[in-house]
């Protein structure tokens, strides 16, 4: 399934590199009302399969439709087709914590530039990919153009970065696994690798802070989202001559 996938991805990269930008605008901008249209099926699905709470579902789901605005308008403003050449297949491979935000904003960012797109989601998150790339098929991207690769990262995603025919990876996850693809693709001359890799997130609180504000942001960033944002909150300094009032706060606050 892999080698039918690159092969269609190689086939349909020509066609889909001399659609215009203002087509490939309008396409994504199809999308992303569809993507307005079936806010409900999304976010339910991001409820059941990434145990989202559901104002953080529909959130993600309409940061999803910004990144399919955003890279429309980005190539109606920017792009020459003289200067900005697209580099050909692309493999995008999205992580399990925003299953759909970072999902369509990898694949629209290579889509708007006219590349073909072979998208490796998260195995823990399929159900939410696969919905979305019906939707932007539904919208009018051509099949060859977007094609969807469930399954492991081992077995698919590095697949996919070793094969010659991929010309560009977009990659968001651990720093351990950037750096074996930087590695795998290191061997080839001229294939750019987009990573945006794992952080710690620290907040540092002195004595001049409200302890309410401090314990209410501290939970919104620590466990909004089921706590898998990259910028979750991982790691709170407290000055130690608030510490026992804070903590005492905190504490109470969770449990509740």
């Amino acid at each position: 399934q892999i080698e039918a996938a690159l092969r269609e991805a190689v086939q349909g990269a020509q066609e889909w590199a001399a659609t215009g930008i203002e087509t490939r605008a309008q396409l994504l901008e199809r999308a992303a009302d569809l993507y307005q249209q079936n806010l409900a099926p999304l976010a339910a699905l991001l409820i059941r399969e990434a145990g989202r709470t559901l104002a953080d579902s529909v959130a993600e789901v309409r940061e999803a439709i910004d990144h399919l605005r955003y890279y429309a308008a980005r190539i109606r403003i920017e792009f020459d087709p003289a200067v900005h050449l697209p580099l050909g297949p692309v493999a995008c491979i999205s992580p399990w914590n925003f299953p759909l935000a970072i999902f369509t904003g990898q694949l629209a960012a290579a889509l708007a530039a006219g590349n073909t797109v072979l998208a490796k989601p998260a195995e823990q998150a399929s159900a939410v990919a696969a919905l979305a790339v019906r939707l932007l098929l539904q919208a009018g991207i051509p099949p060859r153009a977007l094609q969807l690769l469930p399954g492991e990262g081992e077995r698919v995603g590095m697949a996919l970065v070793a094969d010659a025919r991929v010309r560009g990876v977009v990659f968001t996850g651990s720093t351990a696994t950037a750096r074996t693809i930087a590695r795998r693709l290191a061997a080839r001359a001229e294939v750019p690798l987009i990573a945006e890799t794992g952080g710690q997130n620290a907040m540092i609180v002195d004595s001049s802070a409200l302890p309410e504000q401090v314990v209410a942001d501290a939970l919104i960033s620590a466990f909004n989202s089921a706590g898998q944002r990259c910028s979750s909150l991982r790691v709170l300094c407290l000055q130690q001559e608030i510490a026992g009032d804070v903590l005492k706060m905190l504490s109470g606050a969770m449990r509740e």
